[in-house]
């Protein structure tokens, strides 16, 4: 084990072909520098973690293949980094813990942490600490996407230790790059499990463990997006934020509201079949636009790896479509082929993936007018008014993750998603009082109801039969920031959620559609 700084060392320079020059913007974004191993869409692991806290104590090793006797069957366990908050310094970062936040949920038989549960400990939980484990890209492609995450969970986390832990024992987060990798991001969750012996698991997508994680019994907190996430084969699989699905049926009804959407326009569709995964999806989406008055003209596999989007704009020119939208993370590609054509679509293009400001600032000018929709509060608390929970977010993360405390990472996706989940864990472990079981773990996130995170609006339901996510988002177009060379918005709404709810089944037809796609 070896300490390691807490930032990247630059790269010396950048690749000319599309694709390096595509893996360095988007690695690129929010300030992640570009190191050799970045260079590489997969394989490696990083020598050097690059994430750290800012007050805490960061060690790395290096993941190496271990044999089967570590039950990992000889599968690479990618790069750790483990981060333990210590006592920290609490003044700074706003007081509460869960309830600054306003933290609440309907839990059968729990009373304000004080609900003990019978049975053996949880694996983790020590009388001195409570481990958790993480694993999601801090190398590659979206590496700054892990940063963000990873740095909101270790947030609160040392939030937490710094007022004195839960019922007296310390948060220790261990973390592993697994690049978006689905075989990677498999080995370090069970590294995590049977190597690390971690109470609960944090990951960007349930799609390559969701058997494993099941099987296992373990507390597993999901971005969300794909169907297995939203899916009650997989009860133990928890998803904090939203899905593809409801996302693009509540962007059509703000572009109905704002006065872009026509009847009969002509839509284009461009999705993703690797990390954000929503080909099974595919048949709904298109539903959604089509029910709303649209027609969908041509839908579109396209990833990041598949590097020059020229042929698609060329396509979606000749087609002459009004609006494209954008279902993966190759939407970035696509809007600088865009502007090497001068091409914008007539009516506007843009949809969920499109609400990552880091990456719509590699976009550059052309980026102005792309409409995204966002699942949380921007740090001034629009569109809603600004609050306590609000302060405490963001003085958390400047006290111990200096190195994302700034307003385009305060407001992504995935930095306001970890930091709710991990006041969703942390909640479910103080209630178990002194005795934290797994299934006491499990019993209490199920039964959550309205979990208010104080950033974003409450989590629904996480009812194996009905999981929901936050759901509810508010819209906005990107503009350019000439000065500042970044895109920045406003909203253009408030939060609202979607028209078309009852037709596919109510308040829970994420998981009643995920079941059926199996």
């Amino acid at each position: 084990m070896r300490s390691t700084p807490p930032v990247r060392r630059p790269h010396p320079g950048a690749a000319l072909a599309v694709v390096g020059l595509v893996l360095a913007l988007v690695a690129a974004a929010c300030g992640t520098r570009v190191t050799d191993g970045q260079l590489a869409t997969t394989g490696g692991t990083r020598t050097g973690s690059g994430f750290a806290s800012a007050d805490g104590t960061v060690e790395s090793s290096d993941g190496g293949a271990l044999d089967s006797s570590d039950g990992l069957d000889g599968t690479g366990g990618g790069d750790a980094s483990v981060v333990d908050g210590g006592p920290g310094g609490g003044g700074d970062a706003g007081g509460g813990g869960v309830a600054a936040g306003g933290a609440a949920a309907a839990v059968d038989g729990g009373g304000g942490g004080e609900a003990a549960a019978t049975g053996p400990l949880s694996p983790g939980v020590t009388d001195t600490e409570i481990r958790l484990g993480a694993t999601g890209p801090l190398s590659g492609i979206a590496g700054f996407l892990g940063e963000e995450a990873f740095g909101a969970i270790d947030s609160y986390f040392q939030l937490i230790n710094s007022q004195g832990g839960i019922n007296g024992r310390k948060l220790r987060l261990i973390t592993y790059d697994d690049r978006f990798d689905p075989s990677q991001t498999l080995a370090n969750v069970r590294r995590l499990w049977e190597q690390d012996k971690v109470a609960g698991i944090f990951l960007a997508f349930g799609d390559p463990v969701a058997d494993y994680v099941t099987r296992n019994n373990i507390p597993t907190v999901v971005f969300g997006v794909t169907p297995k996430s939203f899916a009650s084969k997989y009860p133990t699989v928890y998803p904090i934020v939203g899905n593809a699905l409801i996302w693009t049926q509540e962007v059509i009804a703000g572009l109905k509201d704002q006065g872009v959407f026509k009847q009969g326009m002509k839509v284009g569709m461009l999705y993703d079949t690797q990390i954000l995964d929503v080909g099974q999806y595919l048949p709904f989406l298109k539903q959604a636009w089509e029910d709303a008055g649209a027609k969908v003209v041509s839908t579109d596999p396209f990833n990041l790896t598949d590097g020059d989007c020229t042929n698609l704009v060329l396509k979606m020119k000749d087609l002459d479509i009004d609006y494209w939208d954008f279902q993966g993370l190759g939407w970035v590609l696509c809007a600088s082929a865009a502007q090497r054509q001068q091409y914008r679509p007539k009516l506007g293009w843009g949809n969920w993936p499109t609400s990552v400001g880091g990456l719509a600032s590699q976009v550059g000018p052309w980026v102005e007018g792309i409409w995204g929709g966002a699942q949380g509060d921007q740090p001034t608390g629009a569109p809603r008014q600004k609050t306590a929970a609000h302060d405490e977010y963001v003085n958390a993360i400047k006290r111990y993750h200096p190195e994302i405390a700034s307003f385009t990472h305060y407001e992504s996706p995935a930095t306001i998603g970890y930091w709710s989940g991990a006041k969703l864990l942390v909640a479910a472990l103080e209630a178990q009082g002194q005795n934290i079981t797994q299934q006491g773990i499990l019993d209490w996130i199920a039964s959550v109801e309205n979990f208010d995170t104080g950033i974003t609006p409450p989590i629904i339901s996480m009812a194996p039969n009905c999981k929901t996510g936050s759901e509810l988002v508010w819209i906005a177009q990107w503009k350019w920031d000439a000065e500042k060379k970044e895109a920045v918005r406003t909203p253009a709404t408030g939060y609202f959620t979607s028209p078309d709810k009852e037709k596919f089944g109510g308040k829970c037809f994420l998981t009643k559609i995920s079941d059926e796609l199996g």
